[in-house]
């Protein structure tokens, strides 16, 4: 397991972030995001779709639950900020993920699952500005 911890400064740092990580992710991985509100998961998000040769405009799937995306890999974004205490098996998330997806789902931490991601991701309010992503390798 590999750990990282940066500093980002605003959102575009944030989304500079995420977009260099998903330049070297594989189809198939399953990233999971945690943080508290407004500490800048969709703007991740922002930052691997782009970094999947998206071009589509990204927000947060909250009341939707997923939204997919096309590039250069498929994205699947899932918010489960709804879904607290609900589990994995009930969601049927295991028949959304595939060996030429890419998942990322914010608020992993609220559903009840046994999921085994390829990346953890958690974001930390510093100041009004600044956040620590951590970002772990669990492969």
């Amino acid at each position: 397991m590999k750990k990282q911890k940066m500093i980002s400064n605003s959102i575009n740092d944030t989304i500079q972030i995420a977009k260099e990580l998903a330049k070297t992710i594989d189809t198939g991985s399953l990233i999971l995001l945690e943080g508290e509100l407004g500490v800048g998961k969709t703007a991740f998000t922002k930052g691997i779709a782009l970094g999947l040769d998206i071009n589509d405009t990204i927000t947060s799937p909250t009341f939707t639950l997923l939204k997919e995306y096309e590039g250069r890999m498929e994205l699947k974004h899932i918010d489960a900020y709804r879904l607290e205490g609900v589990s994995s098996d009930s969601l049927g998330l295991y028949d959304l993920m595939d060996s030429d997806t890419v998942v990322v789902i914010e608020w992993a931490d609220f559903i009840d699952s046994d999921l085994r991601p390829d990346y953890k991701v958690k974001i930390k309010y510093l100041e009004e500005n600044s956040r620590e992503i951590e970002i772990e390798e669990v492969n």
